[in-house]
């Protein structure tokens, strides 16, 4: 029986080196004139005055707990167990944001013209 040596490699340097490949090189420039792509959010506005702003900002704050509250639930359950103890989706859409706060346990003050408002 023979018994084989295990080599360790402990510092390896590239096959070709970064500025000698005409390939690498050319990849490189190519990404680098590739703009950079930022995703464009579909609930993206241009706010107009402070009650606007209020709103999205409420509107934002449920769509971030109720993302929250989905992620703790195991995958593939997790719009079956939120609809079972928040409601389906097409109820939280007719429901107005100060009763949101309320169903979702978000602690915060809504003003009065922004309470009443649909989500």
């Amino acid at each position: 029986m023979q018994e084989k040596q295990k080599t360790v490699v402990q510092d390896t340097e590239l096959l070709v080196g970064l500025g000698k490949s005409k390939r690498l090189m050319a990849m490189r420039e190519s990404q680098a004139m590739r703009p950079a792509s930022t995703p464009v959010k579909k609930n993206q506005t241009f706010v107009v005055n402070k009650r606007d702003a209020e709103i999205k900002q409420a509107r934002d704050l449920i769509e971030q707990n109720i993302i929250k509250i989905k992620a703790s639930y195991p995958p593939g359950m997790q719009n079956k167990l939120f609809a079972l103890r928040y409601g389906s989706e097409e109820k939280i859409q007719q429901m107005s944001l100060q009763q949101l706060f309320a169903v979702l346990n978000i602690n915060q003050v809504l003003a009065k013209g922004v309470a009443e408002l649909k989500f």
